[in-house]
């Protein structure tokens, strides 16, 4: 990148402004690099403690693009999605405006698209295990309440 100094010039950009989206120096987790519902829900619970409230937004606005995918099983990944959600709920007070807005979008899709109609899954599948998260025990409800 460049831009014009006071002389007319061309000047190269470096530092803080020359970051990008694809950048991520000293930040918390990319989800970016996430293929399936286990990979985020891994890499969010590894990080859960030191995640900043982007990082959390970053979670849910993955988390309905990855639904379809099939993968790798995980006995734990109840438990796992749990301490996202409940971490969610506990910090989203403290959400700026983008944060905030990019959860609850997140989340009303991931809802949307496990509650469609009586569509069945394995139990095994990450549809299914957020759709008794969301919608069985309300968790979804006590989301939208935080907000």
């Amino acid at each position: 990148k460049s831009a014009n100094n006071k002389s007319g010039k061309r000047a190269k950009i470096t530092g803080p402004r020359d970051r990008g989206a694809t950048s991520m120096q000293g930040r918390g987790p990319d989800f970016r690099t996430c293929q399936t519902v286990v990979e985020l829900a891994d890499l969010a619970r590894c990080h859960l403690d030191s995640m900043s409230n982007r990082d959390i937004a970053a979670f849910w606005s993955i988390l309905p693009r990855l639904l379809r995918n099939r993968g790798a099983q995980d006995p734990n990944l109840e438990e796992k999605l749990r301490c996202v959600i409940g971490t969610t709920c506990t910090r989203m007070h403290s959400f700026q405006c983008r944060d905030l807005a990019q959860t609850s979008l997140g989340i009303a899709k991931t809802n949307s698209q496990v509650s469609r109609g009586d569509q069945l899954y394995r139990a095994d599948d990450p549809r299914q295990i957020i759709r008794g998260l969301f919608v069985k025990e309300s968790q979804c409800s006590q989301v939208f309440d935080s907000i």
